[in-house]
């Protein structure tokens, strides 16, 4: 068995992350065997026990010992194999770990997402689940974490509205009987070889007494040490000193204009607004002046990242200020969250630590110095766009570019629709358009203004794959305005209920009849219909919102949406038709493979990015994995690279500018995703590299596309139908 050194890393730091008052009286479980082999696939291994979606399985023979290879399609949104245990189950709990030895034996890089059990719960699900890029001929022992920390309490102690506390088990480890293995929304053929699936890293035992309060004045982890820790108001005060020389010794790079265009770069028409143009068969922003112009962003610039729930969890906080002092004005109430332990509360008490950590830092002015400080820190680094839900004060104030982001709130949605962020609007409810006009009423203020890149509406839709909305439309009531156009149309096609179920295989009486039911056809014999619709819903969605957004500002940019997830070609076409640019979230390694279907040709915005590790407090890796802030520099670097080199990509937001809090924000987030860390000190391997991307991004750019360096994506296979699997569109991020 070989540990690859991320590997060895990644362990090392997460127990040197947790080597503080957590561990003082803990000790190893030395009962327990140092690894557990699950499945070697040597001999007796019984191909039955490996389920197949879109996939085959068969066993090879190669230096002396077996391995899996597992052939997927492109049929299915994941295609893989789950392998199960033939009798029985393991007992994991004493194990950090599930690793596996993996091969790319295709000629491809493949997206693969590896997960340990089958929980029910969503969330469990995707925390079991750990998801990496393999190339052509690469091989990579991986790690799936299946506990939080490399030690658990002895006994129970509940820790609420976190999506990572420390000491805890991911899900029910006392019956683990599979492995899951797929490829994320395959757009080519792949092979992987698999072997030694085993559980390793026995895990430390902590007794419970003395952990609470483990977090500090600061917000930060209290139970821990690491290099640059905040520990007290003077460090504060001192890094601000400091830290206002470093940035005076380093402005903006030498050739970035006001906007942080491309000042020696070729001048193209000046318009006094930013918009869209190809140059050497390139996309880029092009900047009121009418220079060239690459967005190198960061998104949530505010000073409220920080702000967590204090309600039902007092005693997690060693510092909780009175209200009476001046630091009562940290304090709010807030609504329901989206998900975890406060979206059972109709209200929540929390506490911002972020800006109390900027009062104790500046003083009476703290905001205005926030201000100054962000402008000047995001031009010295080479930054040039404030991104999604950024502080409106700071973006009003004409020092750095800015997008505007419009949510679409109180609208009646698709009752049986379902999605992470909620339930897709019902787009034929004259809610949608009253509501989004009343959303753009408010952002007036910035349509005329130069420093608008342009403006997003709304954040990470669930789509679905191709003909989910209309099937959910059918699973709806009656009095579903959607449901109702829907039959609207196929009254229109069919003019008699006898002919629909001729070619639907139903039995629906009359059209009353299907109105009324809720039960779904056959997605087969109904493709052309279901597809039909769901056109439909995704064409009155993107054009409703242009019209509206064009009638309140003609001249600014329609960003789109924000895509996330795995996304169908119906919805890339029809966002390429009516938004100036397509924004994606893409949270993976690099965006070589960005790519847009055939015929489709429109710039693309990197919004949502990042990497987090655990060597600086955080109890949360985020969304992809890094093993040391080294390497979440290095892993930045790559991935802003390889958008340069795209030729539709225009620019990238790093999510986001300011660490999340041990004990999470509303729904429970609580990543390492921070450019700066809770006490507003920036990360110095990451700014590094910020920096130097900053610096030469302008020419690397202009570069490849002048020497034949840009990297154009594959385009993604056109299918007629795509089976829809349960891993397919879970989210990402």
């Amino acid at each position: 068995m070989k540990l690859n050194m991320q590997s060895i890393k990644r362990l090392s730091l997460a127990f040197l992350l947790m080597s503080g008052n957590a561990l003082a009286n803990s000790a190893p479980n030395t009962a327990v065997p140092d690894s557990l082999t699950l499945f070697d696939f040597e001999q007796g291994f019984d191909l039955g026990s490996a389920q197949t979606s879109d996939a085959k399985v068969s066993l090879v023979h190669k230096d002396g010992s077996q391995r899996l290879l597992v052939e997927t399609g492109m049929r299915s949104g994941a295609p893989g194999v789950t392998i199960k245990r033939a009798n029985g189950s393991w007992d994991l709990n004493d194990y950090y770990h599930v690793k596996m030895d993996i091969t790319n034996a295709g000629d491809q890089t493949a997206r693969i997402i590896f997960k340990v059990g089958d929980p029910a719960d969503g969330m469990e699900a995707w925390q079991m689940e750990i998801r990496f890029d393999l190339a052509p001929g690469q091989t990579k022992t991986v790690s799936d974490d299946i506990i939080t920390s490399p030690w658990r309490f002895t006994k129970p102690l509940q820790l609420l509205a976190m999506r990572a506390a420390p000491g805890q088990a991911k899900t029910d480890l006392s019956a683990i009987n599979q492995v899951k293995v797929t490829i994320n929304s395959p757009d080519a053929n792949h092979k992987l070889l698999i072997d030694n699936i085993r559980a390793t890293n026995p895990v430390r035992w902590v007794e419970p007494a003395g952990f609470l309060p483990f977090v500090d004045r600061f917000g930060q982890y209290k139970h821990a040490h690491w290099p640059g820790k905040t520990l007290s108001v003077d460090d504060l005060r001192q890094q601000a000193i400091e830290e206002d020389r470093e940035l005076a010794a380093n402005p903006s790079p030498a050739n970035f204009n006001q906007y942080g265009g491309w000042k020696d770069g070729p001048q193209l028409k000046a318009t006094g607004y930013f918009r869209v143009e190809k140059y050497n068969d390139v996309w880029w922003f092009v900047d009121p002046d009418g220079r060239l112009f690459w967005s190198h962003g960061v998104g949530v610039v505010n000073a409220a990242t920080a702000t967590t729930g204090t309600t039902d969890r007092e005693n997690y906080f060693e510092w909780l200020p009175e209200k009476d002092t001046a630091y009562g004005a940290f304090y709010s109430s807030e609504e329901r969250a989206s998900h975890g332990y406060y979206s059972t509360l109709d209200k929540r008490e929390t506490y911002n630590f972020t800006a109390s950590n900027l009062y104790q830092k500046y003083g009476q002015n703290w905001k205005q110095d926030f201000d100054r400080v962000t402008h000047a820190r995001l031009h010295s680094w080479g930054m040039n766009s404030l991104g999604v839900a950024s502080d409106k004060e700071l973006t009003m104030q004409g020092k750095t570019p800015y997008t505007e982001t419009v949510w679409v709130t109180g609208t009646k949605k698709i009752a049986a629709s379902n999605g992470y962020w909620g339930k897709f609007h019902d787009v034929f409810d004259p809610s949608f358009r009253s509501q989004l006009k009343k959303s753009l009423s408010k952002r007036q203020h910035t349509v005329d203004d130069p420093w608008l890149l342009g403006f997003f509406i709304e954040n990470e839709l669930s789509w679905g794959a191709e003909g989910s909305l209309a099937i959910a439309t059918l699973a709806s009531p009656a009095e579903q305005p959607a449901k109702v156009e829907f039959l609207k149309d196929l009254k229109a096609k069919y003019k008699t209920i006898n002919k629909l179920n001729q070619v639907w295989g139903t039995q629906h009486s009359s059209w009353n009849a299907l109105l009324a039911s809720t039960e779904t056809p056959d997605q087969v014999k109904a493709w052309d219909d279901l597809q039909l619709f769901y056109q439909k819903i995704v064409q009155t969605y993107f054009s409703t919102v242009k019209n509206e957004l064009k009638k309140v500002a003609p001249k600014a940019l329609y960003l789109g949406c924000r895509l996330a997830w795995a996304n169908s070609d119906t919805v890339i076409h029809t966002a390429a038709e009516y938004t100036d640019v397509i924004s994606m979230n893409k949270y993976q390694y690099n965006v070589t493979d960005v790519g847009l279907p055939e015929g489709v040709d429109r710039p693309i915005l990197i919004g949502e990015f990042h990497f987090g590790s655990l060597d600086r407090g955080a109890l949360h890796l985020g969304v992809v994995e890094a093993s040391s802030q080294s390497e979440r520099a290095e892993l930045y670097t790559e991935y802003v690279n390889s958008a340069l080199l795209n030729p539709y990509i225009i620019g990238t937001h790093w999510f986001q500018y300011a660490e999340q809090p041990p004990t999470g924000r509303g729904d429970g987030e609580n990543y390492n995703v921070g450019i700066v860390d809770l006490a507003d000190k920036p990360f110095p391997e990451l700014v590094k590299s910020i920096r130097e991307v900053g610096d030469r991004m302008y020419i690397f750019r202009h570069s490849a596309a002048t020497n034949g360096d840009i990297v154009q994506p594959k385009k993604p296979a056109k299918l007629d139908f795509i089976q829809v699997d349960e891993d397919a569109h879970t989210r990402s991020n």
